[in-house]
């Protein structure tokens, strides 16, 4: 893919200014190309004051210095279809030790009940009403939004609440496109170049409001990375200028919800520096947990960073989080 310019970007938060860079095609998307794109989208992250990492053998090391905890979902709980080494073992220690947690998951394309059922197969104590979805951040956003008639781009998603849809199975994809009020972009599994290049045309067209449901650019599997919603976002902010409005990590209404879940779970106010957000992922999940005034905890051998020199990276991106830890 030849290099293009990211545009300025109308923004309900801010605007993105140009900046050059290169996509790779989906295929050949992996962490160090990850990062690369998460720089290029850094003017519409949280900001975050400076913060000096300390290092623990394991995330279990430092539980005494917590109070509660929000933990990841991809990188933290599973890679892929399957739980990450150790995750069984640590939800025994923090039952154990009476610690609160909530799931706080960038994964919009289904319900939270969903990843509950698949939490219960793997034998982990995980119940619905223990998981926040950045698909929960952005339907209770619709409540409050003006009646607009909104498209989920992927079919493949499950149906929003709180919203009038567009989709209609007597209806083409391309049709449905002009029919929209906004976009709502939740997940990418079955996301086509096709599927692309309509939306991009769409946009370009008339440009409406786009929500943005699962701000990833990528996830790691069990072989190589997925390409995610913010991966696409980022190509169609390249072809033209449009409103945008992310939901989920690192933005601060998915880490606001988290909070407040966590505290009415504990059954009182739990002060920030001691709720520590568990996460795989720098740009979403540290950065949005230390611009949230909360402990940010990096676990480096089973998703995102794994096999990567984790202090140079944090050096080059300048996001650094309070502990370091290879394992949970």
């Amino acid at each position: 893919m030849s290099d293009h310019q990211i545009r300025t970007v109308s923004s309900y938060d801010n605007k993105l200014q140009p900046n050059k860079g290169q996509l790779p095609p989906p295929d050949l998307l992996n962490a160090e190309k990850t990062f690369e794109i998460y720089e290029l989208l850094r003017q519409l992250l949280p900001v975050s004051s400076v913060v000096k990492s300390d290092y623990a053998n394991t995330v279990r090391d430092i539980l005494d210095r917590v109070n509660g905890l929000i933990l990841d979902g991809y990188g933290i709980i599973n890679i892929g279809n399957r739980p990450t080494p150790e995750i069984t073992n640590f939800f025994a220690e923090i039952l154990h030790r009476d610690i609160p947690f909530i799931i706080l998951t960038n994964g919009a394309s289904f319900p939270s009940a969903q990843a509950a059922e698949k939490y219960k197969q793997w034998g982990l104590p995980i119940k619905q009403s223990d998981i926040i979805s950045s698909r929960d951040v952005f339907e209770s956003h619709l409540l409050e939004m003006p009646h607009q008639k909104i498209l989920r781009l992927n079919l493949a998603t499950a149906p929003l609440k709180n919203t009038e849809e567009v989709n209609s199975k007597i209806y083409t994809f391309e049709h449905s496109l002009k029919q929209a009020d906004a976009f709502a972009f939740m997940g990418s599994v079955g996301w086509t170049e096709r599927d692309q290049v309509l939306f991009e045309s769409a946009l370009r067209e008339r440009p409406r409001p786009v929500f943005v449901a699962n701000p990833d650019v990528s996830a790691p599997q069990e072989k190589g990375f997925s390409a995610e919603p913010g991966y696409w976002i980022a190509r169609a902010m390249m072809q033209s200028e449009f409103p945008i409005k992310w939901f989920g990590k690192p933005h601060p209404a998915s880490f606001e919800m988290a909070v407040k879940a966590l505290q009415e779970k504990s059954g009182y106010k739990l002060d920030r520096s001691r709720i520590a957000m568990i996460g795989d992922s720098l740009h979403t999940d540290i950065l949005g947990a230390n611009a949230a005034g909360l402990m940010s905890v990096l676990v480096t051998n089973y998703g995102l960073m794994r096999g990567l020199k984790v202090e140079k990276i944090c050096r080059d991106t300048s996001i650094h989080p309070h502990i370091i830890s290879p394992i949970l």
